[in-house]
């Protein structure tokens, strides 16, 4: 049994987190984006956004533990485009927990 644990452990696919690409949005428009996991046999321990490079100023992050997506919502109040670093990960059942990252590249017109 252990044998074909670890063979199944080493075929999960990788996460993947949608959509492909973040949408442009305004200075001063509200802006909803919803990101999910998928291809995930176990549940999401986190979906974050790295501290290196926040979120433009008026946008944060709506996430409850264990959820498969995670929300980022607000109204930008400045212009330019910002790389988003998303992290995230699953926890470990019979096989170790996956982690993987994403960067996205968020345009916010003026």
């Amino acid at each position: 049994m252990f044998v074909n644990v670890v063979a199944s452990c080493a075929m999960r696919p990788e996460l993947t987190l949608l959509p492909e690409a973040l949408p442009a949005t305004k200075i001063g428009v509200p802006h909803n984006v919803l990101l999910k996991v998928i291809n995930t046999s176990s549940p999401v321990r986190g979906i974050y956004v790295r501290e290196v490079q926040n979120l433009p100023k008026g946008l944060k992050t709506e996430r409850q533990d264990r959820d498969s997506h995670v929300l980022i919502t607000g109204t930008p109040v400045k212009g330019g485009t910002d790389e988003v670093h998303i992290s995230l990960g699953t926890y470990g059942t019979q096989c170790t927990g996956i982690n993987a990252s994403c960067i996205y590249t968020l345009e916010v017109a003026g």
